[in-house]
């Protein structure tokens, strides 16, 4: 499949389904980057619970994030 294929295929998703192919290769992207690795284990290694959010607070963080 050529580049282009793929760019012709992804016209024709809704703004939905690429803002999914968007998050995946994003993410895909980031799980090869050592330095995001690194962050990630430190942050599922952190056991100091005033370090945490709560569904509430990451779900505030999501939505500015979203608004930005």
């Amino acid at each position: 499949m050529s580049v282009q294929e793929v760019k012709d295929g992804l016209a024709m998703l809704s703004q939905p389904q690429q803002d999914e192919v968007i998050a995946y290769v994003l993410l895909q992207r980031e799980m090869e980057d050592p330095s995001f690795q690194a962050d990630l284990a430190r942050r599922m290694d952190d056991k100091d619970p005033s370090h945490w959010l709560t569904l509430e607070q990451f779900e505030r963080e999501l939505d500015k994030k979203e608004r930005s």
